[in-house]
């Protein structure tokens, strides 16, 4: 593993994706929902709404869609508990992979009796391949697996490291 994001780097991201949130919602009178994924966008979530400056409302929801480093179907395990009737709807996760989460959890919330007016996707980072449509601080452009920040390596282990750690995946 090597080091691929340090401390100072991670947090001049987090700034760029508060500026955009900033700017798309401030002259939006209703307090927007900001919504972490659980468990890999913690640490990001925590930092980004320190630093939004924007009176939100906050919940979280727990998603599964990897089991390991393989992908899978998308499987809530938490859902919100806010009522989200036409307000705007941050969903925050950690990475951005092939979009499949998010669209899934954006499609979830737009089924509930209480539609939100909009949904906006957020992401610390955003791999190159995917063409999802949203704020993110960092593109990666490799095939690089990363842990640490919130996101775990094997096992689930390395989320409380402050950096952004990388190795290569092993391609069958």
């Amino acid at each position: 593993m090597r080091i691929l994001f340090n401390q100072t780097q991670l947090q001049q991201a987090v700034e760029k994706v508060a500026q955009e949130i900033h700017s798309r919602h401030y002259n939006d009178p209703n307090p927007p929902v900001m919504i972490c994924v659980l468990n890999g966008a913690f640490m990001f979530f925590t930092d980004l709404v320190r630093q939004i400056n924007i009176d939100c409302e906050i919940d979280f929801m727990r998603v599964k869609s990897y089991q390991g480093q393989d992908q899978f179907e998308v499987v809530m395990t938490k859902d919100i508990e806010t009522d989200i009737t036409g307000r705007t709807v941050y969903i925050v996760d950690d990475i951005i992979d092939s979009g499949n989460t998010m669209i899934s959890i954006g499609k979830h919330l737009k089924s509930q009796p209480n539609t939100p007016k909009d949904i906006v996707f957020v992401s610390l980072f955003k791999k190159y391949t995917s063409d999802l449509d949203c704020i993110y601080g960092i593109e990666l452009t490799d095939e690089t697996w990363i842990c640490g920040y919130g996101l775990d390596g094997e096992n689930g282990l390395h989320r409380n490291k402050n950096s952004i750690f990388g190795f290569t995946q092993e391609i069958d």
